[in-house]
């Protein structure tokens, strides 16, 4: 799986986790936090390649299928786009006139974006 789908499996994961079962949630830790593959978490569960394989695949697809109807990482990524937009433009505004409480409310902000 390419980084940057793991990045999105990662996200769905925290949206969706608790819809997984306890198996499924450990093999996508496993293998989106620890980074080990699909033979380490075998060995690591004690459970046979293919029971790793396909509790994954499942895991993945019910993933999958909670955003396609929820569409929360989808809301987030717009969310975050939007609000690094606005930034962009609040920034420049404060370089133009150098007005301490624009910088306050950008600080406030990137604080908020950090929590989030």
């Amino acid at each position: 799986m390419q980084q940057e789908n793991k990045v999105y499996l990662s996200l769905l994961y925290d949206f969706y986790k608790d819809f997984l079962t306890e198996r499924q949630k450990k093999i996508i830790e496993l293998y989106v936090n620890e980074d080990l593959t699909l033979g380490e978490i075998s060995k690591e569960l004690g459970i046979s390649r293919q029971g790793v394989f396909d509790a994954f695949r499942k895991a993945e697809l019910a993933l999958k299928r909670y955003e396609a109807k929820l569409k929360l990482a989808d809301r987030y990524y717009k969310n975050r786009s939007i609000i690094e937009e606005v930034l962009q433009k609040l920034r420049r505004i404060y370089e133009r006139y150098k007005d301490e409480e624009i910088m306050n409310i950008i600080n406030s902000i990137q604080e908020w974006q950090e929590d989030v």
